[in-house]
């Protein structure tokens, strides 16, 4: 099954003037935000930039092998990769920032590339995700009832400063978890001009926002070009609101495995996509946004803090790690959840309860395109058979509320067995 490693592996040569950047090299730069460049990039020059194989070389220099660069093993083959690609040849690295600050709940961190070819002259501005410390998860629940968060803040300032002077005339904004939302925010953020240069925002699994974000005049005017992509089972990427395109991307793995992007399944120049999430995804999104209508600011404040609680306790240090603990965590959760208030616990209760009776399933009605003529009269020798879900790979959050019940039954059995063991 391949991945952007294959994609890289096998495209690495063929330059973007031959095939046009795409979702996949999106991926990849957004993934290098997650590399910590501090001690091979100068972060006082804001503005000087450096080669991209030039900056890996000096990460796999001896005398930088001391510091921790790499969150996942696969990030090293990644930039192993890069360092010979012509693909990536005329690309520069600028402006790394890392700001983390504990008072404040803030981790933010930010990186841009320019690719200097004459003929394929591009900025790309990437903000990392969540970097798995308390930190950064804290200010992602925080999302739930503060206006801003810090980070958000940041990144307009971030991509601000960077187009500033700049004189491009292709912007391309994008991360991974929450660095997808913080895409979306800055470019929201951003003077008209800029916008007018940004040609697609990339949100890889990033959660959404409030329901007055959407209605900002900032928003509307760039949310057309915006792409979520979300694997089948998402969690983070359905967080909150939508008003934007989203594509499904099929995975090799299952449940919270599939947030990581080295296991979403790529073919030639472009992801391999599915036309509807898993019962437990549509489980969860429906229940949150169900009960967070109805709670006030106070209670959902006391949510994020309870909720917080639970996920301190999946880790002994800084640095939470999920690891293969599913059933650590619904262990661990049914002996918080107890202690939590009666706002809390009917927020998070229907989620990990079994269903009693599953709602009507409503198909998700596909972008309407011109209909060519073959696609006609299969509609038309389809009409004498039995209704079947549509192939569309554009799910609307507001409509989609399909079931897959092989899901559902392995969900439920785990659930039985975790019972047991208590």
């Amino acid at each position: 099954m391949e991945n952007i490693i294959s994609y890289l592996q096998s495209k690495k040569d063929i330059s973007f003037s031959v095939k046009p950047f795409n979702e996949l090299d999106a991926l990849i730069l957004s993934r290098l935000s997650y590399i910590n460049f501090s001690e091979v990039v100068n972060k006082r020059k804001y503005f000087s930039k450096k080669r991209l194989i030039d900056v890996i070389n000096d990460l796999f220099s001896e005398e930088n092998s001391r510091y921790q660069r790499y969150r996942l093993s696969e990030d090293k083959e990644l930039l192993n990769i890069l360092r010979s690609s012509l693909r990536y040849k005329d690309i520069c690295l600028k402006s790394f920032i890392y700001d983390t600050n504990i008072k404040e709940v803030k981790q933010f961190s930010a990186v841009s590339f320019i690719n200097t070819s004459r003929n394929n002259n591009f900025l790309f501005v990437a903000f990392k995700g969540t970097d798995g410390t308390l930190t950064g998860w804290k200010e992602d629940f925080n999302m739930v009832y503060l206006e801003a968060i810090p980070a958000q803040l940041e990144a307009a300032k971030y991509l601000k400063k960077i187009t500033r002077f700049s004189n491009f005339k292709t912007i391309y904004v994008g991360g991974h978890s929450k660095g997808g939302n913080l895409a979306i925010y800055a470019a929201s953020k951003a003077r008209k001009n800029v916008q007018n240069h940004i040609k697609t925002i990339y949100s890889f699994d990033g959660p959404g926002f409030k329901k007055e974000f959407l209605k900002e005049k900032g928003f509307i005017s760039i949310k057309e070009k915006i792409t979520l992509y979300v694997p089948p089972s998402s969690i983070i990427g359905r967080l909150l609101y939508k008003d934007y395109k989203t594509v499904i991307v099929d995975s090799k793995k299952s449940l919270l495995y599939q947030h990581n992007i080295y296991n979403w399944l790529t073919k030639d120049y472009g992801f391999v996509t599915l036309s509807r999430f898993t019962f437990l995804s549509n489980k969860i999104d429906r229940t949150l946004k169900e009960n967070l209508d109805k709670m006030s600011l106070e209670d959902k404040k006391e949510f994020v803090d309870s909720l917080f609680d639970i996920v301190k306790e999946l880790s002994d240090d800084d640095v939470i790690n999920f690891g293969d603990g599913m059933f650590d965590f619904f262990k661990r959760f049914k002996l918080v959840f107890k202690t939590k208030n009666k706002a809390t616990q009917d927020l998070l209760k229907p989620i990990f309860t079994k269903v009693k009776e599953e709602p009507e399933i409503k198909y998700v009605s596909p972008i309407k395109t011109k209909p060519s003529v073959y696609s006609k009269a299969k509609s038309f020798i389809k009409g004498f058979k039995k209704k079947s879900s549509p192939t569309s790979q554009i799910i609307d959050y507001e409509e989609e509320q399909v079931i897959n019940t092989s899901f559902n039954e392995n969900i439920l059995k785990l659930e039985d067995n975790s019972n047991k063991t208590n």
